[in-house]
């Protein structure tokens, strides 16, 4: 069933809004009726309800399930049962969306369904792989051991993205100030140029003309760098979000660049590798450890490679000889499966392969952004060098022609 949210008025004509689940509007409508309060307004669908208060700008309110999953481990851990986990979890929570959110899974439990379905009717607000593992947790009987895990793979993988953020903070302001010199030059500096060379009677000729004809353009037609970049913003989209034919493309020629292919690579598999550690150490069936861990594969062409891994363990195969059939994955962490499935430590091996991975796309990151800088800098001094020295030489022009 979806979330709905509506503006609702109890039985003492309080009005405020609230989330509940459905097969569609009419039977969410129908349910709130059923508890004593009248619908006065229907506010959209639940992973929309932040959109709907952002003021229709497409901002929801902020939900970190990082956050929720470690506040609710450790009651799960101490034995505490899961609705009054969550219970503490909404009594505790930093925000209004986080403790609508909350509220909406302990209705959920009331009305018997599994936390695993709760979070996939809400996969907005989670990670593609949470539902995933939280099942095999419910099916394992383990769920506080798998959350834990959960959790600490969610902390890493917060480390790693607060890296790239603050790693490429200083690159990109980089670019954007050199950015701005460069528009300022030819929007401002070189139109009065042009207006003094124009008085002086000297005609422009070769990289001057060239400049001034990019500021005439700049100038004219500004509007065309904005669609050029909503463009932009479209196809990023496309690849980031849709699992269509443009991101199938992407995925395809991602990996066979030089540097970028590398990281992805590493990216993707050192996930599927933790996450297969996590469900393994939590007793998770294998099949269904193979599967959950395909799910949490980004690229379509990496996970392609692997779809025919569970039939290859039906069969009989150990995991480490189907793997080997992809051309995506290392042999490396073919190697090392093989010797955790001889030692009878499979999970401590892929873990191992997993830390390994993430440390070496930490320094991959690192490496590329140290190259970018200077790169960057050096491309856009060209430019601006390039600038001036057309309009030095514009000014040498108007001296001969005197």
């Amino acid at each position: 069933m979806a979330l709905y949210k509506f503006k609702v008025a109890n039985s003492a004509g309080k009005v405020q809004e609230l989330l509940i689940e459905g097969d569609n509007q009419t039977d969410a409508t129908r349910r709130l009726k059923a508890r004593g309060v009248v619908p006065i307004k229907f506010l959209g669908m639940g992973d929309d309800a932040g959109a709907a208060a952002g003021g229709g700008f497409g901002f929801r309110r902020k939900f970190d399930p990082t956050a929720f999953t470690d506040r609710l481990v450790p009651l799960l851990e101490a034995d505490i049962q899961l609705e009054k986990a969550l219970s503490i979890v909404e009594d505790t929570a930093e925000s209004d969306h986080e403790r609508e959110l909350v509220s909406g899974l302990r209705r959920g439990l009331h009305e018997g369904k599994r936390l695993s379905v709760l979070i996939k009717n809400r996969g907005r607000d989670f990670p593609r792989m949470y539902s995933s593992i939280i099942e095999a947790g419910e099916e394992a009987g383990a769920l506080p051991r798998v959350m834990a895990q959960l959790r600490d793979f969610m902390k890493m993988s917060r480390e790693m993205r607060d890296f790239l953020i603050s790693a490429s903070i200083y690159p990109m302001v980089v670019v954007f100030v050199c950015m701005g010199v460069i528009i300022f030059l030819l929007s401002v500096v070189v139109p009065k140029f042009a207006s003094v060379l124009a008085g002086s009677g000297a005609a422009p000729t070769g990289s001057l003309g060239i400049l001034l004809m990019l500021s005439d353009l700049m100038q004219g037609y500004w509007w065309l760098s904005l669609v050029g970049l909503a463009g932009i913003l479209f196809l990023l989209r496309e690849i980031m979000l849709k699992d269509g034919p443009i991101k199938k493309k992407w995925d395809e020629i991602v990996l066979k660049l030089p540097l970028l292919g590398r990281m992805v690579l590493l990216a993707e598999i050192g996930r599927q590798v933790r996450t297969m550690a996590i469900l393994m150490r939590s007793g998770v069936h294998l099949l269904d450890t193979v599967a959950i861990s395909a799910r949490v594969l980004q690229n379509h062409t990496i996970r392609e490679s692997i779809d025919g891994l569970a039939s290859g363990l039906r069969r009989g195969e150990r995991l480490s000889h189907a793997l080997s059939r992809s051309a995506y994955v290392p042999v490396f962490v073919v190697r090392m499966l093989s010797v955790g499935e001889e030692t009878g430590n499979t999970d401590e091996m892929l873990s191992r392969v997993a830390d390994r991975y993430e440390e070496e796309l930490r320094i991959s990151i690192k490496r590329a952004l140290s190259w970018f800088e200077p790169l960057v800098i050096i491309f856009l001094g060209g430019i601006v060098g390039a600038v001036v020295l057309a309009l030095f030489m514009g000014v040498l022009d108007m001296q001969q022609s005197i």
